[in-house]
């Protein structure tokens, strides 16, 4: 259900014709009978029919089952699977009142004396042939759900040593889960990418007696005991992130892409698209629609070679860019991007011509069978007219005309491809027989103009020339003073005689001695003594800008080299100093761009757009494990929207606030102000209803637990902080019929059934009803007292986090909603200042409403200040 070939053939109408009419045959198939019913008789695991199961219960707790052996025997998907379970207390199922009706049945079968003692392990009964132990996942007991990655007790425990088992086998999302773990609590719970911009804000260990963590080089904050399950370092969460590098680069090199292009990451927010309505106009560039597919057919048809008189070229160039990067949700097609690059190129479009040659250079989206170098050659000379010396003159005269001011009436001198540029270096680096003689000098001339033009890749290349790549042969070093070597024929005829010893041109480049360079006398001039420090500084600032660009190649190697430092062989001096914080913000940027995210969000995007919410939950819940950002607050919004899976309301509402919070330490400010509403209109508040009924004697934990919550959720007064409580009815008058229902239920109830049968008359003279739920509880001053304090507990809560909003991201919600807390001494003292303050800066973007709320409060401030002053009258 996550190959993405599947949703692009959705996105057409016959497509979705036909996957319909295919999942409609497979549900028929699985079909047996009415055991799909609730109520239905359903086969267990040992043959024994359970009338109060469905067959989908019984598959169920099966798979569970299952899933936990492997867990147990070291499958690395199920222990990560398990691990992500046990941490945010959701289970891999579809339906979860599957755990109350097992823990029912069990029950039954208790009482009517066959299935002996409850067990854990997903059977009935004692088998002797099943484990005895039990399972990681329970099948009659629901898991916790915490509202904070930091809570969980022995479940995120568990998830943590299972977490590591899979990570130790190779499990990449099982690494960049601790990794994240680790590093919030070394950087003191902040999460955010601005966090690894500087050493002194990650702890560099931990102290062995108080277990206080140490501030990173005498100067960094201590984390305070903030963590989520684990105690972190720099070093520690390092070590998992680039174990989880690793393992992308390791498939990205080995895939079809060959290290060389990105997976297409999906950004797509769906709170945002929500709130905007879904309107291509008013949102931003990563929430943009994906491209249907009656457009890309439309620009396959102007890009065809069959068209007359000739393809668009444009056309043939935007259509490959789709397949080749993947964008707007078009997958990423290596075949076709190829094909349609192959069209541009023939057609003299440079750039175009320049990536198919590069494409069939590193024989990607091709069988071997079908690579040219010969191809890729005439694509390069296509782009690079008149050779090197051409290129570095066009080049010049460009840089002189930007820095003309007064460009009237001058031409407008085009550069050669950047891209053309650097696969002539690749084919100079590499040689290829009977074409392009083996040439390192002038690799690295291509490689260095390359860059020069800001080509990723050329700089990359340039940078590992520097650090001795593909420079082992001897004779590519030895000195050559008084001879000069011809070019060949088929080269430019522009280009003048050069020399080809590296050594000799680095020596004019570098304008340093050659001796210097070599860095010892002992092997005298014919011995290659490895890359200089100059070499090193250069290669590092090349390797910086290319990782700026996306290239991850480049990225890896500098997170590789800021691990372990750099030395000058043979004198070991230091000229790259190791650093934590830097290797680990490369490390955790490029485990986010491989395929992991990749695949989990984008599958995710086109499950939801397809409709299939639950598919679309899972797999951003699992990406939120990870710590990925896109994965939190997308999985939060479609909790809070109602996707549970048959969790209660109150467990739903803890999974949504806990990966709100994850997001909101990651510096999101849409998920500051959500947790904010959450406490600050007390949707965290107990229910102030009716207490439901205690679980019946002998009924059972989890039965009684569900009970409990359908009444605590399902009797909740509408809650409306500070003094405006009644406005609620105004903004929501339908909340009116629900309470008049329930006074009118009770009085009815007091006609036909009388006082006597579950009515009783409050202490106003009004009736209500115990079974209908409209008597209110009989609170006494302290729990008014307990109430009163878990509302400023709130209150201080949803402050923090509006203050996280409004600091971080200049939040006018955010400004005014402090600014209406301290007016009215909501969770924070009432200070008059400090409100005119945030409603001040909430003015910024929002004139009118703060214009309103100044106004107001000066009306509040004045009625304050005549109560004091007639309380302090009467006093004296």
């Amino acid at each position: 259900r996550n190959e993405e070939d599947v949703f692009s053939l959705r996105d057409t109408k016959m497509g979705g014709q036909i996957l319909w009419l295919c999942e409609t045959v497979a549900g028929l198939w699985s079909r047996d009978g009415d055991d799909d019913g609730i109520g239905g008789d359903a086969a267990d695991g040992n043959g024994t029919v359970s009338p109060g199961l469905s067959r989908q219960d019984v598959l169920a707790r099966e798979g569970m089952r299952h899933l936990s052996m492997a867990a147990e025997l070291g499958h690395p998907a199920a222990q990560r699977m398990v691990a992500n379970s046990l941490a945010s207390g959701i289970l891999p199922l579809s339906d979860h009142g599957m755990i109350v009706r097992a823990a029912r049945e069990e029950r039954r079968k208790r009482r009517e004396g066959r299935g002996g003692p409850a067990s854990e392990n997903g059977g009935v009964g004692e088998d002797p042939a099943r484990p005895t132990d039990p399972p990681l996942l329970p099948t009659t007991k629901r898991l916790d759900v915490p509202d904070d990655f930091s809570s969980g007790g022995e479940q995120l425990s568990r998830a943590v040593v299972l977490w590591h088992m899979s990570a130790m086998s190779g499990d990449v999302e099982s690494a960049m889960a601790l990794g994240w773990r680790h590093m919030y609590s070394a950087s003191g719970g902040d999460t955010s990418n601005s966090i690894l911009q500087s050493a002194d804000q990650i702890s560099g260990g931990y102290d062995v007696s108080t277990g206080a963590a140490l501030p990173h080089r005498g100067n960094g904050r201590a984390s305070g005991g903030r963590h989520y399950g684990v105690l972190g370092t720099c070093q520690t969460a390092l070590a998992y992130y680039e174990a989880a590098a690793h393992g992308v680069m390791d498939e990205l090199e080995s895939g079809p892409t060959r290290g060389k292009i990105s997976p297409p990451l999906d950004g797509h927010r769906l709170a945002e698209i929500y709130v905007n309505g879904g309107a291509s106009v008013a949102l931003s560039g990563n929430n943009k629609p994906d491209e249907v597919e009656e457009a890309l057919q439309y620009y396959r048809m102007l890009a065809s070679r069959s068209r007359s008189p000739e393809p668009d070229v444009m056309a043939a160039f935007t259509i490959a860019n789709f397949y080749y990067f993947g964008l707007r949700g078009a997958k990423q097609d290596l075949r076709l991007a190829v094909k349609y690059y192959e069209i541009a190129g023939d057609y003299n479009h440079w750039e175009g011509g320049g990536r198919a040659g590069l494409m069939h250079v590193w024989g990607i989206g091709m069988t071997p069978d079908e690579r040219d170098l010969g191809l890729a050659y005439k694509y390069f000379l296509q782009g690079t007219p008149g050779g090197l010396d051409n290129c570095l003159d066009r080049l010049r005269r460009k840089r002189q005309q930007a820095g003309k001011q007064d460009q009237t009436g001058a031409e407008e001198v085009s550069s050669c491809d950047s891209r053309c540029a650097n696969g002539m270096g690749l084919l100079h680096l590499l040689g290829v027989p009977n074409l392009v003689k083996r040439d390192t000098t002038k690799a690295r001339l291509w490689f260095e103009h390359g860059k020069d033009l800001g080509d990723p890749d050329a700089q990359y290349n340039y940078a590992m020339i520097r650090l001795g790549w593909m420079v082992e042969d001897v004779t590519d070093f030895r000195l050559r003073h008084n001879e000069e070597v011809q070019a060949p024929d088929f080269l430019f005829a522009r280009q003048p005689v050069r020399s080809s010893s590296y050594v000799k041109y680095r020596e004019k480049a570098d304008h340093t001695s050659l001796m210097s360079e070599l860095g010892s006398t002992k092997g005298g001039a014919n011995s290659y003594n490895g890359p200089t420090a100059s070499d090193f500084n250069i290669a590092m600032t090349e390797l910086g800008r290319a990782a700026t660009k996306g290239h991850l190649q480049a990225e890896h190697r500098l997170a590789m080299l800021h691990t372990t430092g750099a030395h000058v062989p043979p004198t070991g001096s230091k000229v790259v100093a190791s650093s934590c914080t830097t290797a680990l913000r490369h490390f955790k940027h490029i485990a986010e761009s491989g395929h992991t995210f990749s695949r989990r969000n984008r599958a995710a995007w086109k499950q939801y757009n397809a409709g299939d919410y639950e598919s679309s939950l899972r797999n951003y819940l699992a990406s939120a494990e990870t710590g990925s950002l896109v994965g939190q607050v997308n999985a939060a919004f479609l909790l809070e929207q109602g996707y549970c899976m048959g969790m209660s309301t109150k467990d739903c509402t803890h999974a949504s606030v806990r990966l709100w919070r994850a997001a909101a330490q990651q510096g999101n400010l849409e998920a500051s102000l959500r947790v904010g509403d959450f406490y600050y209109y007390g949707k965290m508040m107990k229910s102030r209803g009716r207490e439901a009924s205690p679980p019946a004697e002998g009924d059972g934990e989890d039965e009684g637990d569900d009970q409990y919550l359908t009444d605590y959720d399902a009797n909740t007064v509408p809650y409306m902080p500070g003094p405006f409580g009644w406005t609620r009815y105004i903004l929501y008058p339908e909340e009116l019929f629900g309470i008049a229902s329930k006074w009118i239920s009770g009085y009815v109830n007091r006609l036909k059934n009388g006082e006597d049968d579950g009515t009783s008359s409050a202490d106003d003279g009004s009736t209500c009803s115990h079974e209908d739920g409209t008597c209110a509880p009989n609170w006494t001053e302290q729990d008014e007292n307990e109430l009163r304090q878990e509302e400023d507990r709130q209150m201080a809560i949803a402050a923090q986090y509006y203050r996280m909003a409004a600091d971080t991201h200049s939040s006018a919600r955010a400004n005014y909603n402090l600014g209406f807390m301290h007016e009215w001494g909501l969770g924070l003292a009432q200070d008059f200042p400090l409100a005119k303050r945030h409603y001040d800066l909430a003015g910024k973007d929002a004139s009118m409403a703060a214009a309103i709320a100044l106004w107001a409060m000066n009306l509040h401030q004045t009625v304050v200040k005549f109560q004091v002053y007639f309380q302090d009258y009467f006093s004296v």
